[in-house]
């Protein structure tokens, strides 16, 4: 088996509760070898720093997530500032925005709120010279306009998490030296505009995901996600790309070292 990495996973979340360790020992025998857990508040940052340093194929990002801003007040900060600072974190993150539930009243106020956490933790990454992993739905083009506000503050800045844009949308993150990732929904015969991006991108900007607990890959679509699945995600670039999956493997760790290096 060639050995692949996981670079966003939600291994704090209680669906492991049961079976947290076996679900790591499950991925390591498929080969999944290095996995990026991602803490997105107070209590998820706590739990994904202990899981980094009791496994060492586990590797963490920590920030806050632009759905639970309030898990990480911005008076707590200091907090997130330490987090970010552990040997075991390589990346600032998921933060970013997410205009999918603002509504009516909610909508001006809840996308300054969210533009000044993501400004916050872009500010941060530049600092500590850390990529950032970034969450976008419904906010492609303001996303886009903050990046380029922002500016390009290392060789690889980071990572578009679950790209769900087009193929010039991705050009564009590209431009600013972003990688995108994608997970379980490349597998899904629902999804031919993303396979049509990947099957376009450039190989070096291109990581592969669970997201896990969610978005689990054919043929386990609606179960529970977990590491281990990333070899069939892996498995369908590799028929997008007509390329071997030892080659495939090969140019994803290129790109994970590249960007959070992980090696």
């Amino acid at each position: 088996m060639f050995p692949l990495t996981d670079t966003h996973a939600h291994l704090d979340d209680a669906a492991y509760d049961a079976d947290r360790d076996a679900i790591i020992a499950r991925a390591r025998a498929a080969g999944v070898t290095r996995i990026l857990a991602v803490g997105i508040g107070e209590r998820s940052i706590a739990a994904t720093l202990a899981l980094a340093e009791k496994h060492a194929e586990v590797f963490a990002a920590v920030g806050v997530h632009p759905n639970a801003l309030d898990a990480l007040p911005a008076e707590r900060w200091d907090l997130l500032e330490r987090a970010a600072r552990h040997p075991r974190v390589v990346a600032v993150g998921e933060t970013g925005l997410d205009f999918f539930r603002l509504k009516g009243e909610d909508l001006a106020a809840g996308r300054r709120i969210q533009r000044d956490f993501f400004l916050r933790q872009l500010d941060l990454a530049r600092r500590l010279d850390k990529p950032v992993v970034i969450h976008c739905r419904e906010a492609l083009e303001e996303t886009l306009a903050i990046l380029r506000e922002f500016g390009r503050f290392r060789p690889a800045p980071g990572v578009m998490h679950c790209f769900a844009g087009n193929r010039t949308q991705a050009e564009e993150f590209f431009a600013l030296g972003y990688t995108i990732s994608v997970g379980g929904i490349l597998t899904f015969k629902n999804a031919p505009e993303l396979r049509e991006v990947v099957r376009a991108a450039p190989r070096d900007r291109v990581m592969l995901e669970t997201d896990c607990p969610w978005l689990a890959p054919t043929p386990h679509r609606g179960q529970r996600n977990e590491p281990a699945y990333i070899r069939l995600v892996a498995e369908r670039l590799a028929e997008l790309w007509e390329e071997p999956l030892e080659i495939v493997a090969e140019r994803l760790a290129a790109t994970v070292r590249r960007v959070f290096g992980i090696v």
